[in-house]
């Protein structure tokens, strides 16, 4: 089972290897196209900025004389004078999650964003600066809001979208971000008293819950600074309308399934369609699975015991020796070897303590340094008398 359990670990952890990767080339395709494009709009920008400055001198300088610009030619994005591309009008550009909260900061962020369809903001930013409109809807993945009076502009339209003979240029309602408004909402004066709207800089979410039943995140909005709750806008009612062939709700709550521990909730069969058999990836197997391989592993030490019995001589014999010196044990000293070990040990001491265990050494290194040299003489001597001559080569 243990190789079992190894060859999962090992599979889960490719899979956690092979999502990283695969998140982090996806990561880094989306921020490429996220940059590219807006590398895009802002050429496009500039290049609407550039050419307004020009015509605005030209205007300036010619006065009657001017040129008629509205004459159908295409810029260098392809857009006729006056218009923009869809993507600018709308701003579908893809945003990260900083981004987001950089753009909402204002409004308490993105996850508890306080702003609802209903409320009234002002422009701050763009051709329709200063205008008061309401909120139609809020678009959570780009933080662009889309206004109840539609906000017009002027865009191109693609040529496959575009019918027979109309015109290339189109208005169409045009999104405002969460940055570019100020929430406006009616609040007394300090001093005196008197009800006007006010722009609200900026909004903070408090007394945040959660409710379970319908798995939404409450909490109410606060202007910091003036201790303000500013209520929430009144949302109509949702009518449904009957049917015949709608399903009555005596009927919905009715309880057609009751468990009992006498019968499994499901047929056995239908537990191996629910969890793949066969996975890499289970852990959880059954007592005869478990036996089977347990029974597979006992087999194989076994198998790996039998290789002992097959020895040669040798083996064998340095075996039986070893097994002997097992069974012997340590070796015991006798009375005897332990009374001639303290009579020597007592002698060094008493050397030692007198000074001539120095001088006994040395005196016996002499003297086998002396029988060694007269064992060589002798054997020069003898090597000299008894040796035959030997001719020198001649030169």
């Amino acid at each position: 089972m243990d190789k079992i359990l190894r060859r999962v670990a090992m599979a889960e952890r490719q899979v956690t290897k092979r999502i990283k990767r695969k998140t982090q080339r996806r990561y880094q395709q989306e921020k490429k196209e996220r940059m590219r494009e807006i590398k895009r709009h802002r050429e496009e920008v500039g290049e609407d900025m550039r050419q307004a400055i020009i015509r605005r001198n030209e205007d300036l300088k010619l006065g009657p004389i001017a040129p008629n610009r509205d004459t159908g030619k295409l810029n260098e994005f392809g857009n006729p004078y006056g218009a923009i591309s869809v993507d600018r009008a709308l701003l579908h550009s893809q945003l990260t999650p900083a981004q987001k909260e950089a753009r909402c900061a204002w409004a308490g962020g993105s996850k508890n964003l306080c702003l609802a369809p209903g409320d009234r903001v002002v422009i701050l930013e763009g051709p329709y600066k200063g205008k008061i409109v309401p909120i139609k809807t809020i678009r959570t993945s780009t933080m662009v809001l889309e206004m109840e009076d539609e906000l017009k502009t002027n865009v191109k339209i693609p040529e496959y979208l575009r019918e027979p003979g109309s015109s290339p240029v189109e208005p169409i309602a045009m999104a405002v971000p969460i940055s570019a408004v100020r929430l406006v909402y009616p609040l007394p004066h300090p001093d005196s008293g008197h009800v006007r709207d006010v722009i609200v800089r900026e909004l903070k979410p408090v007394n945040i819950s959660y409710d379970r039943p319908t798995r939404r995140t409450l909490f109410s909005r606060l202007v910091p600074g003036l201790n303000v709750t500013i209520p929430w806008p009144a949302v109509p009612p949702v009518k449904h309308s009957d049917h015949p062939i709608d399903t009555l709700r005596i009927d919905v709550e009715e309880r057609t399934y009751i468990p009992t521990l006498l019968r499994p909730p499901m047929p056995e069969v239908v537990i191996d369609e629910l969890r793949n058999r066969y996975s890499k990836f289970r852990t959880r197997h059954t007592e005869e699975y478990i036996a089977k391989i347990q029974a597979q592993e006992d087999e194989k030490k076994a198998r790996r015991k039998s290789v002992d019995t097959m020895l040669q001589p040798v083996q064998e014999y340095n075996r039986k020796l070893r097994e002997l010196r097992r069974e012997r044990g340590q070796p015991v000293l006798t009375d005897e070897m332990l009374e001639k070990i303290g009579r020597v040990i007592a002698k060094n001491q008493a050397l030692r303590k007198s000074g001539g265990l120095v001088s006994a050494q040395l005196e016996q290194r002499k003297k086998q340094d002396e029988e060694l040299r007269k064992a060589v003489e002798s054997l020069s001597i003898e090597g000299g008398e008894g040796a035959a001559p030997v001719d020198q080569p001649k030169v």
